[in-house]
């Protein structure tokens, strides 16, 4: 019998695996044998997300074999119900006839504890997620054209202010009154600017990066571009808290001087954050904090 198999290092990020295939017990047992495991195991903090070799049964149980605390090593177990059980164990050896029973669907679990996890999605962490990404901007759109009509209203409600205003109203306040609507409206018009710009830089683009992947993917849906980390020369992330998070960008510069940008609306910068373990990536905030950039139509085109 054989089982879907696969393969988790300790810089992916939840639900990123490798080396995905249906494999015998023989072979998943030679497969664990010539893991890494020391090596993998140097500065990890123990989590369901860790250098590990998951298996995957037809109905849809996840058992995971991971390291465990103080150079042991544990079983995880995910029913279909989300239920996370798990044992730990000395030596890998102690494993095997576990793992074997999970091959002939014979698992007994009266060895596992069960883990209070009531509001945890436990499979997020055992199921192999795809991680694309192309431009999603409805929020984005909606928030902007809201705010913006917001402050754009600004300016008409000084003007009204100043017609119905009597004599005797003092004209250096209403004159204050308008800079500062006028102030608000212009804000409005180039957070306007600024949605367009993110829209048309993002509009039929696609993305696919993870964290433990070398190599990512950007460019239009049809023909997108791929490029390797290691000629990555600096990651820039332009946006703050206060910012819409569509608005922001994640620039990436490679060591031949060539960049491409990649808008909020497809990827966040946080979620972009998470995808470049071991390089220099530097967060810079413009425009007076309010959060949001412009990409530059040619930046906006892989080079």
């Amino acid at each position: 019998m054989t089982l879907l198999t696969k393969i988790q290092l300790n810089n992916y990020e939840p639900g990123e695996f490798s080396d995905i295939k249906q494999r015998t017990y023989s072979e998943t047992q030679d497969l664990i044998e010539h893991f890494p495991w020391t090596q993998q195991r140097d500065h990890i903090s123990i989590s369901l997300t860790n250098p590990s070799i998951t298996i995957e049964s037809p109905s849809g149980d996840y058992l995971k074999l991971a390291p465990y605390y103080n150079g042991k090593f544990v079983l995880y177990y995910v029913d279909g119900k989300n239920h996370l059980f798990n044992h730990s164990m000395p030596t890998l050896g102690e494993a095997y006839p576990i793992i074997e029973s999970f091959f002939d669907n014979k698992l007994d679990i009266a060895g596992f504890k069960l883990q209070s996890t009531p509001f945890t999605n436990n499979r997020h962490h055992f199921i192999t997620t795809t991680f694309t990404y192309t431009m999603a901007s409805t929020s984005t759109l909606l928030s902007v054209w809201l705010l913006s009509l917001f402050l754009v209203a600004n300016p008409i409600i000084a003007t009204f202010a100043l017609i119905t205003s009597p004599p005797s109203a003092p004209m250096a306040g209403l004159v204050i009154f308008g800079i500062v609507g006028l102030f608000f409206a212009a804000i409005g018009i180039v957070l306007i600017a600024a949605s367009i710009n993110h829209y048309r830089a993002s509009k039929g683009m696609f993305l696919s990066i993870s964290s433990g992947n070398p190599l990512f993917q950007f460019g239009p849906i049809n023909h997108p571009v791929t490029y390797n980390k290691k000629d990555i020369r600096e990651v820039i992330q332009y946006g703050n808290s206060r910012g819409l998070e569509g608005l922001k960008k994640t620039e990436i510069i490679f060591k031949n001087g060539a960049s491409i940008n990649i808008s909020g609306m497809i990827a966040h910068i946080d979620t972009m954050s998470t995808k470049f373990p071991g390089q220099q990536v530097t967060r810079k905030t413009l425009n007076f904090g309010f959060g949001f950039t412009f990409i530059p139509r040619a930046a906006s085109i892989p080079s």
